[in-house]
């Protein structure tokens, strides 16, 4: 039967603990059509549990050391109390409110939240991931203006997202609420903030550099305004070189820079924008000049509440081990906001937390790092162009050329590009971090670790614009070398009017970040990447991008071994799980492995897999390509042209992985040696029948596709079909303007008008007909068997012997030539009087082997009959003709109408697909006993 509203959702949902019913709106299995569930109002909102929470509001951002108001602002929409404590919620404005903030710190992985909307009523409420907060994890209060949900425990998050009037297919402007609840943070994890005696912030004896006194003085001493230089002309070093037939003339130089305005507008180097008074971007270097200058006495860099205004937290150059304790911690007070500034021009290099070249570093605290990004690179107001031949790449979190480094609870949002990124980085741990960048702001991925070994992120929440988690993307700033056609095409070179001055500004660019980082933009990545694991994440997406991506522009480099363990993706546009082995040579991907996984497929439009290997052909890296655009060298080497095979993935798996829709198009499976599926739901079912997750495999050197059944037993997953709606009909009068496709059990008894009772019209009859409807557009050919399996409940009287025999009855009809005269009538509305109509002869019918009607009996009437007992048997009926004239006719389903041949009193039930999973099921029903249709090719 059609499913209603409000439960698709896992076959073994959370529990609800108790709390009321849920409103939600669920789309259609088509993703085309969203229906409303229906709202079921408490007359109060509940209070919250007798359970002592914890709870801890953060203090405002940016308030501290002189600053005295926060410029977050609070939600004008949301009202909101964890645990009955009131949390702010923040807007996120920067371009367009897609989202307001809740966040707090907790004791309970499960508080109970209560979010008042005073000026809106609430008409459907959504809470992502939809796999954890099923029909029956939301209360709504009788006004219409309160909502209240507990968080999931089997989520393993700390992090919700509700969303009101609104599903996951509307993406901008509404805004939603995410809520955070972090952990209680670990005492141990803050530093001794005791101030130095002398005032300078260096605190000798606890080993703590308190970076706002330290700053205050260093400013004090070394004015911004005396400090600051612009850059010199120097020496091309594209002097003397023909770039696209221009001739750069030897001994050319870039133009001598300019201090403009710090308003102005598309900045371009040699000009630099003057810092202000308050800008802490030296006073930083010089606070870690400190730090190593002392290394048996300090060790940590401390940022308590207030507002620092920077060119990002750079750290370049530092080994942590050398210091007293073996690491360099950086610590951040919850209050702390540390803000980009307008960047210092054009392509400068000014994440908001760069780690390069550094090592055994851990960055601690609640505090808040803003990239500023949105306007820094909106060039209509102050801030500058993006495209990518004309600035570098720069991200939230970068962490490059470096190894043993953590992050505990980093929060940082509104990044310029991808918000938390490796390159060339190994031993990375990423622990409870936040990433909240939710605007239409180009290349806004949420994890991105392009390249890097043995990385781990554990609980990770992103708001993006482009891809949830992406890897292989190597040397992003690739587009903003002296050799990118980008970059000379923007200057003319091979023209009559080349721009000589401005490519050498633009090679000086390039050139002065080179030095900063200590390699250029073709070196940011120089090793394979292996042992990467992402677990107990939740990521949402408002424009482009993929759920999971792997092997965009890999350089040659290996990518290896990666692990999604819990892993939710919500509204990414693009698809699911994608590798991609283009435009830049192979990767050679191996392993990735997915599992507990959830990923809303609302917004796909390609399949929830996109798997591409290699078909082991020859790929090609020439000298050139390791000389001049950075590739992967030779093994050898030498540096001379070499090749290798595009060898398959070896593995794929996804064990226990849930799609929240089903979608039409198919995943396409190329080359891939081992491919593992188990246990996959889609659309809150188990997925038992290939049409369910429909693939499309090629070059496969082992396709496994397995689930569980009620049994706990290990069983494949079967060529085939379930029914995508199902219904009942009753020729009585009380019948006859029922549509039954809520129903568990779907109903055959025959009048004897007709050979199935079809042509029963008017009188005293009770003849009951079942339709049945399945999608075939999976089938990529017509199948040489097809068979309907229905699973047998049991009869109607008991005046009937057990031993008496009936068999079923199938013919084929259409849903627009209906008995009521119209040209609809389809599963979800039809009726007695309005149903397919058709005529059935001994010719035009399939007939299954007779089968006696048993002992198990069942009630009058239509309804659940939820707690009674099922027959269990399997019944077959050969429909093999009807699919195979279906598939000829290009259709996309095929509607059976299903009677009994007949007898004195026989009225027979069988299992409906609502009888058979979800959490108002039959009571002895299992996900296997649903009808179907499996197909031998």
């Amino acid at each position: 039967m059609i499913r209603s509203a409000g439960d698709e959702a896992d076959s073994n949902p959370t529990s609800t603990r108790g709390i009321s019913r849920v409103i939600r709106i669920i789309a259609a299995t088509t993703g085309a059509a969203v229906t409303a569930a229906s709202l079921v109002l408490t007359g109060a909102v509940p209070a919250p549990a007798a359970t002592a929470v914890t709870v801890h509001t953060y203090a405002p951002s940016g308030v501290g050391g002189g600053t005295t108001t926060s410029p977050d602002v609070a939600s004008t929409k949301y009202q909101v109390q964890a645990a009955g404590t009131p949390v702010q919620a923040v807007r996120y404005t920067a371009n367009r409110n897609n989202f307001d903030i809740a966040r707090f710190a907790s004791d309970s992985r499960t508080p109970t939240i209560t979010v008042t909307l005073p000026s809106t009523t609430i008409d459907t409420v959504n809470i992502y991931p939809a796999r954890y907060y099923p029909s029956g994890s939301v209360s709504v209060s009788a006004d219409k203006h309160t909502l209240t949900f507990q968080m999931s425990a089997d989520a393993r998050l700390n992090q919700a997202i509700v969303m009101v009037n609104g599903d996951s297919t509307n993406v901008t402007g509404q805004p939603y609420l995410a809520v955070i609840n972090d952990p209680l943070e670990d005492p141990a994890q803050r530093p001794d903030t005791t101030s130095a005696p002398d005032g300078s912030g260096v605190n000798l004896q606890t080993g703590v550099l308190n970076f706002q006194e330290f700053a205050a003085k260093y400013l004090a001493a070394h004015p911004n305004s005396t400090a600051q230089k612009a850059p010199a002309a120097t020496t091309s070093s594209m002097a003397g070189k023909t770039v696209n037939g221009t001739a750069v003339p030897a001994g050319q130089q870039t133009s001598a820079g300019s201090l403009v305005s710090a308003s102005s507008v598309n900045v371009r180097y040699p000009n630099v924008r003057a810092m202000a008074a308050d800008d802490v971007t030296y006073a930083l270097k010089a606070a870690i000049d400190t730090i190593k200058a002392n290394p048996t006495a300090l060790n940590t860099l401390y940022f308590p509440n207030g507002t620092y205004v920077w060119s990002g937290l750079l750290v370049n150059g530092l080994d942590g081990s050398t210091l007293k304790g073996g690491k360099l911690k950086i610590y951040t007070d919850e209050g702390a906001l540390l803000k980009n500034r307008i960047q210092a021009y054009m392509e400068a290099f000014e994440p908001a937390i760069g780690i390069i070249n550094s090592s055994h570093l851990e960055i601690d605290g609640r505090g808040v790092f803003d990239g500023n990004g949105v306007v820094n690179y909106n060039a209509r107001s102050v801030g500058d162009s993006h495209d990518a031949y004309r600035s570098q790449h720069q991200g939230g979190v970068m962490v490059m050329h470096s190894s043993d480094i953590t992050f505990n609870d980093t929060y940082e949002r509104d990044a310029k590009q991808w918000n938390y990124e490796t390159h060339t980085a190994s031993r990375v741990r990423f622990n409870n971090i936040k990433a909240l960048t939710p605007y239409g702001q180009p290349w806004i991925d949420g994890t991105d670790f392009a390249s890097g070994q043995d990385i781990t992120a554990n609980g990770v929440f992103t708001l993006g614009n482009d891809d949830a988690f992406a890897s292989g993307h190597y040397n992003p700033s690739d587009g903003f070398t002296p050799l990118a056609p980008g970059v000379w095409g923007n200057f003319q070179l091979g023209t009559s009017t080349p721009d000589v001055q401005g490519y050498a500004n633009a090679v000086g660019a390039h050139d002065a970040v080179a030095d900063e980082l200590g390699f250029d933009n073709y070196h940011w990545d120089q090793a394979d990447s292996k042992n990467i694991s992402v677990s107990n994440t939740l990521n949402w997406s408002v424009g482009a991008g993929n759920s999971i991506r792997i092997g965009w522009n890999s350089y040659g480099y290996r990518l290896n071994n990666y692990t999604f363990d819990n892993f939710n993706s919500v509204s990414a546009p693009a698809g699911g799980i994608f590798t991609q082995n283009s435009p830049k040579p192979y990767p050679r991907i191996s392993s990735i492995v997915v599992k507990n996984s959830s990923f809303d497929t609302s917004r796909y439009t390609s399949g929830p897999i996109r798997l591409n290997g290699g078909n082991g052909s020859t790929q090609t890296i020439t000298a050139d390509d390791q000389a001049t655009y950075g590739l992967a060298p030779n093994p050898d080497g030498s540096g001379a042209t070499y090749t290798y095979p595009k060898t398959p993935i070896s593995v794929l798996s996804l064990d226990n992985v849930w799609f929240s829709q089903q979608k039409t198009n198919s995943s396409p499976l190329n080359g891939a040696t081992n491919v593992t599926l188990n246990n996959l739901r889609v659309a809150g079912q188990l997925v038992e029948y290939s049409s369910q997750f429909p693939l499309a495999p090629s070059g496969i050197g082992t396709l496994t596709s397995t689930f569980t059944d009620a049994n706990g037993q290990t069983r494949n997953v079967k060529d085939g079909a379930l029914t995508n709606g199902d219904t009942w009909v009753g020729a009585w009068t009380g019948d006859q303007t029922k549509n039954n496709s809520a129903d568990l059990t779907l109903i055959t008894r025959n009048t004897g008008v007709g050979l199935m009772g079809e042509q029963y019209t008017t009188g005293s009859g009770d003849g009951k007909l079942s339709y049945i409807q399945f999608p075939i557009s999976s089938l990529t050919r017509a199948p040489s068997q097809a068979t309907l399996h229905l699973t047998y409940v049991g009869h109607r009287y008991s005046s009937v012997p057990s031993t008496d025999t009936d068999q079923l009855l199938v013919q084929p009809v259409s849903d627009t030539t209906c008995t009521g005269g119209g040209t609809s009538c389809p599963v979800t509305t039809m009726t007695w009087q309005n149903r397919p109509s058709f005529t059935a002869t001994t010719s035009s019918v399939a007939k299954s082997a007779t089968f006696t009607l048993g002992s198990t009996l069942i009630p009058e009437g239509g309804g659940t009959h939820q707690g009674n007992a099922v027959d269990g048997r399997d019944i077959t009926v050969d429909i093999t003709s009807f699919v195979q004239n279906a598939y000829a006719a290009n259709r996309s389903t095929l509607l059976l109408a299903v009677g009994n041949a007949g007898g004195t009193n026989h009225e027979l039930r069988f299992v409906s697909s609502e009888g058979a999973t979800g959490s108002g099921k039959l009571t002895n029903g299992t996900a296997e006993m649903a009808p179907g249709v499996t197909v031998t090719p």
